[in-house]
């Protein structure tokens, strides 16, 4: 019996059904779940689609066994693309490098400010403050190290609270995010532009050039904002909130100063990019309903 492969083509046109049953199961098909386009099809771009197969052939992962798989998720720009793996995937490279010298347990960092080597909510409180995990190499005299902090990578709703995954399994979730920094600094040649599906909604994207931007700038993928995410928001919003003041001192009289109040009210409408439906909300990309389905999926999924 012969073993179903990716298509060799980019190109749709050129595909046997069995190799677009195979690009369906690899995740490049987007499978609409709500609204009035419940079960339509959307295949993904052609040139996510190369940078796919691209990645699929240089890694040696396997998408049909889920080491490896493409996923389109709404966000504020519409539907959105991104390639990922599960940690095991990254720990599948690693192995065939033949260089990999194994890792360190993970730690955890406690409100204390202590290492710990198992994170208990009883004893040391709702949530690490970090994680860390240290990466060998046959040919290197020192572990790398990397290290993931909780306000960047645990995951929330817009209401606030922290999706499902993360409010029951969260120091795990942590380590392994930092696990993956670690391998992906320990073998760049073969992690290079690729991200956990843990750590994927903070990875950053690749600019138009394809160079990678700075890990230290984190974009969001799922619209589902991390707690840093809404810090640094909050301080963007006190001081639009400042400059406005300003603003309306300046004015001649307060009917004038009102104005700009009427129109950030009639922005605030806008239609749902999944399910088509007229919403006013804070802020545009999805409506309530469908995100929350889609979060919900989100963690299934995770």
């Amino acid at each position: 019996m012969s073993t179903a492969l990716m298509p060799t083509s980019t190109a749709a046109s050129d595909w046997t059904d069995e190799e677009k049953a195979v690009v369906e199961a690899a995740g490049l098909v987007f499978i609409h779940q709500y609204g009035e386009h419940k079960g339509a099809k959307v295949l993904a771009p052609r040139p996510v689609i190369a940078k796919f197969m691209h990645i699929c052939e240089r890694t040696g992962l396997d998408p049909l066994a889920r080491q490896i798989y493409c996923i389109g998720r709404f966000g504020s720009d519409g539907l959105e693309w991104s390639v990922q793996t599960a940690i095991d995937g990254f720990r599948v490279i690693a192995e065939r490098s033949k260089q990999y010298a194994g890792q360190d347990e993970a730690e955890w960092l406690t409100p204390a400010g202590e290492w710990v080597p198992a994170f208990v909510k009883a004893l040391h409180g709702e949530h690490p403050l970090a994680a860390r995990v240290k990466v060998y190499r046959h040919d290197w005299d020192r572990p790398m190290v990397g290290i993931a902090t909780w306000d960047e990578y645990a995951q929330t709703k817009r209401n606030g609270e922290l999706t499902a995954m993360w409010k029951d399994r969260g120091p795990g979730q942590l380590a392994k995010c930092a696990e993956a920094l670690a391998l992906r600094k320990a073998f760049p040649q073969d992690l290079s532009g690729i991200y956990t599906d843990d750590e994927m909604d903070t990875q950053v994207l690749e600019s138009a050039d394809g160079d990678a931007q700075d890990d230290a700038a984190p974009r969001r993928r799922r619209g589902i904002p991390t707690l840093a995410d809404r810090a640094r928001a909050a301080v963007h919003h006190a001081a639009e909130v400042v400059e406005e003041a300003e603003v309306v001192e300046d004015e001649p009289t307060d009917a004038v100063a009102a104005e700009p109040e009427v129109q950030a009210s009639q922005d605030l409408g806008f239609t749902c990019s999944n399910c088509g439906v007229e919403c006013v909300a804070e802020d545009g990309g999805i409506c309530t309903n469908c995100e929350a389905d889609i979060a919900a999926e989100a963690g299934e999924q995770a």
